[in-house]
């Protein structure tokens, strides 16, 4: 991953990526690094705890931010991915445009990443409409960006601007591959406030609309703890023992099965 934004920077002075494009891109990664920074120092605070003391006796609080932390670096890994993608996007990009053939004028006819020829451009009449300038692309918060702003006001505590920001990102940005993520961290809001009905309703949400999407485990657990606080054992149960049983193979069913434990 690191190597991709060096080739990118290189291209960039040589003209041949968009500013919109690389800018977003750095941008990105260097929010991801940061994000991952910030989540990786706390989970090793929090492991100290765990390592020092045995976990049934540790403050409920303090299981619970681990798990959170733990759910917010399973995210950053998406999100990497993500990036990872858009990246290899652009080099595609690229390649094929390096294969071009050059147009009559003996230049490429990419209107974005070439310097325009001095003529004016033909009227809108005579030909194709005028490209979009750059500074208009930029304009436009892409799915990624409206994510991150909302995801930055969740990671600083801002959990009612956080559930703002991943509404407003849903209804802009409803069928992404990021939509689940967004409605789980409104549930993780909810639950930082102790709002545990909005938040059983919101991960029950991720179920129900992104049944395919790996934040299923996860929110069906939280649901489930939720539902705990609620008073609602029986639900409870039937939740833990669904990620037990649906997906042995995840975090959350190790989380599940100690929390049955705790629950009988």
């Amino acid at each position: 991953m690191r190597a991709m934004p060096l080739v990118l920077a290189a291209c960039l002075l040589s003209g041949c990526v968009p500013t919109a494009d690389f800018t977003e891109l750095r941008d990105d990664v260097r929010e991801l690094q940061s994000d991952n920074k910030k989540l990786k120092q706390t989970e090793a605070e929090l492991r100290k705890r765990l390592e020092a003391a045995d976990r049934n006796q540790l403050p409920a609080t303090t299981l619970k931010r681990l798990d959170a932390v733990e759910a917010a670096l399973t995210d950053l890994k998406t999100r990497q991915q993500g990036i990872d993608q858009k990246l290899g996007a652009v080099i595609t990009q690229l390649e094929e445009s390096a294969h071009q053939p050059e147009s009559l004028s003996g230049r490429s006819e990419d209107p974005v990443t070439k310097t325009p020829p001095k003529p004016a451009p033909p009227p809108a009449a005579a030909g194709k409409p005028s490209p979009p300038a750059v500074f208009e692309n930029q304009a436009v918060l892409t799915p990624t960006a409206s994510f991150n702003l909302a995801y930055n006001d969740y990671l600083k505590g801002n959990y009612d601007l956080a559930v703002a920001g991943f509404e407003s990102f849903l209804r802009q940005f409803p069928s992404t591959s990021l939509a689940a993520h967004a409605q789980y961290w409104i549930g993780e809001s909810y639950a930082n406030k102790r709002e545990y009905r909005s938040a059983v309703d919101a991960y029950e949400r991720v179920v129900t609309n992104h049944p395919k999407s790996d934040k299923v485990p996860a929110a069906l657990y939280k649901a489930g703890a939720g539902y705990a606080e609620l008073g609602d054992l029986a639900k409870a149960r039937s939740l833990f023992k669904r990620v037990i049983e649906e997906y042995s193979q995840s975090d959350e069913a190790a989380r599940a099965k100690q929390r049955l434990a705790e629950l009988r």
